[in-house]
C-alpha cells in the first residue's frame, strides 16, 4: 500500500504518469492537452505546455502546434482540444533563435480519438 501511495504522489507531482488514450489510428495522445501560445507563426504556433497549474506554463517545455483548418493562433492565446480530439506528436519542428541557434521541439497535430 505504501508503494502504491508513493507512486500516486510521484505521478501527481511530476505529471509523468498521465495516460490520455489513443487516436482512432492508434497514435498515442500527448499527455498535456492545453497550451499557451508563445508566438503565433504561419501555419501554427510555438506554445508552452500548460498542465492543471496554468499560471506556471512559461516554466514548461515548448512545442509547435500545427493549425487545424488554418486557424490563426495569437500570442498568449490558450489552446485546448475538445473531447473528441487530442494532440499527437508528428515529428519535430526546427527553428532558429535570434542568436542563430537551431532548436527542435515536438510538432503536435490534432487527431480524432476512437
Amino acid at each position: 500500500m505504501k508503494k502504491l501511495c508513493a507512486l500516486f504522489i510521484f505521478c501527481f507531482m511530476t505529471g509523468s504518469c498521465t495516460y490520455m488514450g489513443a487516436t482512432k489510428d492508434g497514435q498515442q495522445c500527448f499527455d498535456v492537452q492545453t497550451f499557451e501560445v508563445l508566438q503565433g507563426l504561419e501555419g501554427g504556433a510555438l506554445a508552452y505546455e500548460c498542465p492543471w497549474y496554468e499560471n506556471m506554463c512559461w516554466t514548461l517545455p515548448v512545442v509547435y502546434l500545427t493549425s487545424p483548418k488554418d486557424v490563426d493562433y495569437y500570442d498568449e492565446q490558450n489552446v485546448s482540444n475538445d473531447k473528441g480530439t487530442c494532440w499527437v506528436q508528428d515529428g519535430v519542428y526546427r527553428y532558429s533563435t535570434k542568436n542563430d541557434i537551431i532548436k527542435t521541439v515536438p510538432l503536435l497535430k490534432m487527431a480524432s480519438k476512437h
